[in-house]
């Protein structure tokens, strides 16, 4: 969980715990439903939440990742602070969730759809997420992000007005070169295919973004300190409009 500061992470916990506890699923003296039934499927204790919630300790990624599973918290807004602690339940009408469950149909709307200022914004708090939309496209699982495509420097592979839909890297190490990312900084997000770039050392310093409409645009290259995510682009959606 590379680049991941472990106090940002406690302040998410700390959230959800709040939520957690606002919906029920933690009560005071109650066997199944109590702070050490909860530290329980952490694995840790309950004097260890107290510490948490008190800031005097960090919760940890293998813990994190216990809560995303024990209690559905979203991973996507555990790690990279993207979208919300909770999907919102989905607005499709109740026969076509008769529908989707009787195909064996996954209908959580598991993709947060957003505008690309907001997505490369510095200040882009969890309040602003929530106002964005969800949906949700068979056969695609994950907490996943989407926004439209403006200009024409990756065409023939996606063109302008196309919507990208893509997975945030958990680890930048998983990037493998040549293949297509979203790569956002503070003030705005690429979408190129990335090579890895190293200095007399071995050591990764920058990354050179090539379009594939190379007769128009130039490759570049950007410092790695310059990079506050990078995402898979795993898949486009044209026509929409």
């Amino acid at each position: 969980m590379q680049n991941i500061s472990r106090k940002e992470l406690n302040r998410r916990f700390k959230r959800v715990y709040e939520i957690l506890e606002s919906r029920g699923e933690i009560i005071k003296n109650d066997r199944q439903k109590s702070k050490s039934a909860f530290a329980h499927k952490l694995g840790t204790k309950n004097h260890i939440i107290d510490l948490f919630l008190r800031d005097k300790r960090d919760i940890t990624y293998e813990q994190t990742k216990l809560l995303c599973a024990h209690f559905k918290v979203s991973e996507l807004y555990m790690f990279q602070g993207i979208g919300e602690p909770f999907s919102k339940p989905t607005n499709f009408p109740e026969p076509e969730q008769r529908l989707c469950m009787a195909l064996g149909i996954d209908f959580s709307p598991n993709i947060l759809f957003t505008n690309i200022e907001a997505f490369s914004s510095n200040t882009v708090s969890v309040d602003i997420w929530e106002e964005n939309e969800r949906f949700c496209i068979p056969g695609i699982k994950g907490d996943l992000i989407a926004f439209n495509i403006n200009g024409d420097s990756m065409k023939p592979t996606i063109s302008n007005g196309d919507m990208v839909i893509c997975s945030p890297l958990s680890n930048n190490n998983e990037l493998i070169d040549d293949e297509v990312y979203a790569v956002v900084s503070n003030f705005c997000v690429w979408v190129k295919r990335v090579q890895r770039c190293y200095d007399r050392r071995g050591n990764w310093t920058h990354l050179r973004l090539i379009s594939d409409n190379h007769e128009e645009y130039d490759p570049f290259v950007i410092e790695l300190n310059e990079v506050r995510r990078i995402l898979k682009v795993k898949r486009r959606l044209t026509g929409l409009t």
